[in-house]
This record gives structure tokens, sequence and C-alpha cells, in this order.
């Protein structure tokens, strides 16, 4: 026997080892605890986001009031975003997706240029 093959048998030696180890682990896990489950799951990895306020969610900011908002950020901001979200989250305390339609409302007055977010679009409503 070369000394490849020594070496790799005694590494499959060895986790053979490991593998009768973790078998005996399970078994004295499952006589101690019987109805304990033995889970598998991958654990999922956690995404910061500002949670929901406590208010009335029909009031939500509305998917084209957030088109518009993009649109403006693009032409008026440079497309930045992220700075835009940032903006909104030290003035309102919550990400742009759960601002109320109000507040989105005066956001684009803004970038529009001061006007008053009576639109003849929204105001035939």
């Amino acid at each position: 026997m070369n000394e490849y093959q020594k070496h790799f048998k005694e590494l499959a030696d060895a986790v053979s080892d490991v593998i009768i180890a973790l078998g005996e682990i399970i078994n004295d896990h499952r006589a101690t605890q019987p109805n304990a489950p033995i889970t598998t799951d991958t654990p999922q990895p956690v995404v910061p986001e500002t949670p929901a306020p406590a208010v009335d969610e029909k009031g939500r900011v509305s998917s084209r009031q957030m088109a518009t908002l993009r649109s403006l950020v693009a032409e008026k901001m440079s497309g930045d975003w992220p700075s835009f979200e940032a903006t909104c989250k030290s003035r309102y305390g919550r990400a742009i997706s759960y601002l109320t339609t109000k507040e989105a409302s005066t956001l684009i007055s803004e970038l529009i240029g001061g006007q008053n977010g009576n639109h003849s679009r929204t105001a035939a409503r």
C-alpha cells in the first residue's frame, strides 16, 4: 500500500468514526426526547425592512404614485432612489412603500416643483 492509499484509508476510517458518532448522538437524543422534531430547515436570510405603520391600509401609496415618484426621481435626482428613500425614511419614519397617499402626493408635488398636488386626473375620481 503506497502513502496516498494509506492516507485515504485513514481519512475514510475517520469519516466512518464521525458518522457512527453522529448516529449515536441522534439515537441518544431520540431516547431522551422522543417527541422532539429533528429539523433540517435551512435558515432564511433576514431582510431589513421598515415595518408597516399601524394605520389603515387603504390609505397607502398607490402603484401609480410609486411609478410617478420613480419617474420624477429619475428625472430630478439623476435616479438616486436610495438617497430619496433615505430622505423619506428620515422625514416620515418609514419606507416609501408604506407612506400614505397624502404623503406620497406631497412628495410628488415637491419633486414637480411646488404644485399643490391636485392633478386633474385625481380630481376627477
